[in-house]
């Protein structure tokens, strides 16, 4: 986790600086999705309700994340195409 939060805005700036042109578009997409999600307030599970009202965000909190990592791996190898451990 520590990885992924230092190296993303790094990708990010390198994509607005078109320096990285690997557009992680599927990550890009669901950040948008996943954020109109969190702030409509209409959920899938009402957050009224005690701890199971977070789950369907906590959800989709993690897929957002496991999205950007696998993008951050992918910029990492081609940053440092010779590290062996991205």
């Amino acid at each position: 986790m520590p990885a992924l939060v230092r190296t993303a805005p790094a990708m990010f700036r390198d994509l607005f600086a078109r320096r990285y042109r690997q557009l992680p578009a599927a990550t890009i997409v669901g950040g948008i999705l996943g954020l109109a999600y969190l702030i409509n307030p209409f959920d899938f599970i009402p957050d009224i309700l005690p701890i199971v009202g977070i789950v369907d965000d906590t959800l989709i909190v993690g897929i957002f994340l496991t999205l950007l990592g696998r993008d951050v791996k992918k910029y990492l190898l081609w940053k440092n195409p010779h590290d062996p451990k991205p």
